[in-house]
């Protein structure tokens, strides 16, 4: 799907899959694929649980780091799809910080490589981290239980939202100029 110049022939759509557990990444996913619409690109967006196919489609994946790992929906949906996506170049985001410091955004990245490094035949265009969100309140069964437990340290965790939307928006388009329509 590469040609001569470095760029991608565009295939019949953009797939933008995630995988979330409070949301976060798929606000991020959606605005990764509002852009990219804008752009003047057929895109979806949607829960990695329910891709069905990757056949036609240019991929964009996303997942947070939690305690530094993938969750298991990624690692489900990288081995369920793993013929199509050795094909693929797909371009990856993940979000992680939770602070606005270097160190954590690199820490962030060391993670992420690990995590792909489980799959030496997934080659990713680009992986780019964004800052996340943090919210004991917005956390899914069963971590939310966490929260009621008597000296849980999490609650000394202040709120944050780290994500930054132009950033993510800059990265999209840019994806998006890596991509054009097929001669």
């Amino acid at each position: 799907m590469t040609d001569t110049s470095g760029c991608v022939n565009m295939p019949a759509t953009v797939l933008v899959a995630y995988t979330t557990r409070s949301g976060s990444t798929g606000e991020v996913a959606e605005a990764i694929g509002a852009s990219i619409r804008e752009v003047g690109f057929v895109t979806d967006v949607m829960p990695m649980q329910q891709v069905v196919s990757l056949a036609g489609r240019l991929v964009i994946l996303g997942a947070p780091l939690y305690c530094g790992r993938f969750p298991k929906e990624f690692h489900q949906f990288v081995r369920v799809h793993r013929e199509a996506l050795e094909k693929l170049l797909p371009w990856c985001f993940v979000l992680g910080p939770t602070r606005k410091e270097p160190a954590d955004f690199e820490g962030a990245r060391k993670q992420a490589t690990k995590q792909f490094a489980r799959y030496p035949w997934l080659v990713p265009a680009d992986v780019h981290v964004f800052g996340g969100r943090w919210n004991t309140k917005s956390l899914p069964f069963p971590f939310s239980m966490v929260r009621h437990l008597p000296g849980n340290p999490m609650g000394r965790i202040p709120a944050s939202d780290v994500r930054d939307w132009s950033e993510i928006q800059e990265w999209a388009i840019g994806v998006a100029r890596q991509i054009k329509p097929a001669a």
